[in-house]
């Protein structure tokens, strides 16, 4: 009984992991506006909000748990409902059995993961510098995820998961991977393909998007400005 209460307790999330996924939804909660104060406008600007909020649940996961962590977005156009819209965080750990042996070490989920608000989008065309300070770094990685256990994501570079995602890593201390890397949203639909497609550019959300910058320290600078947004 002892052992089966053990295991459980392994295979669940811990207090301060599901403290990072409440400060992600506080975060979310609270919502600022850039282009407008309805609609898309209030959609991208909760986003933005949302995404700030992941990243620093991903550097603070790197820096608890003293691993690699990585922000990642899903890539799978065969998946629309998350298609480019459904963030988590990964950090690499350790799988360990009722007697404290170390049975697997790949990539765990460190949240359930987050979806943005229908509508709003990852777009790495505007990603400024997405891919340019990477160290060697992939753009993508495979993974099956959320899972707690590390199941099949046991390679450090590729993930050897099942499921294409996008990005953005933290070092062990908490400082970035790709620094000065953008992470750019937009407002946008999807088109029978899963291609992203800006609104009508005559109409006031055509060109509504977002950015954060991530900072080699680890912290992330919002970009509201449209036209800041390339």
């Amino acid at each position: 009984m002892f052992n089966q209460i053990k295991r459980a307790r392994c295979q669940a999330f811990t207090l301060i992991e599901l403290l990072v996924v409440i400060s992600i939804i506080l975060i979310a909660s609270s919502i600022i506006f850039i282009g407008g104060n309805s609609g898309a406008g209030a959609s991208l600007s909760s986003s933005l909000r949302i995404v700030s909020g992941i990243a620093q649940g991903a550097r603070g996961q790197a820096i608890l748990k003293n691993a690699e962590t990585r922000l990642i977005i899903n890539n799978d156009p065969t998946d629309l409902e998350k298609y480019r819209r459904y963030f988590g965080i990964v950090y690499w750990g350790e799988d360990v059995d009722s007697n404290g042996n170390v049975t697997a070490t790949g990539w765990k989920a460190a949240t359930q993961g987050t979806s943005l608000p229908d509508g709003i989008y990852f777009d790495p065309v505007i990603s400024n510098q997405f891919g340019a300070n990477r160290g060697g770094l992939s753009e993508t990685i495979s993974l099956n995820y959320p899972r707690v256990s590390v199941a099949g994501n046991t390679d450090l570079q590729s993930g050897a998961g099942s499921t294409p995602y996008f990005q953005y890593a933290f070092n062990s201390n908490g400082t970035s991977a790709n620094p000065n890397e953008w992470l750019g949203i937009r407002a946008g639909n999807l088109d029978a393909l899963g291609a992203l497609v800006p609104y009508d550019s005559d109409s006031e959300n055509g060109f509504l998007k977002a950015a954060v910058i991530f900072r080699r320290a680890g912290t992330t600078t919002p970009v509201t400005d449209p036209d800041a947004v390339q």
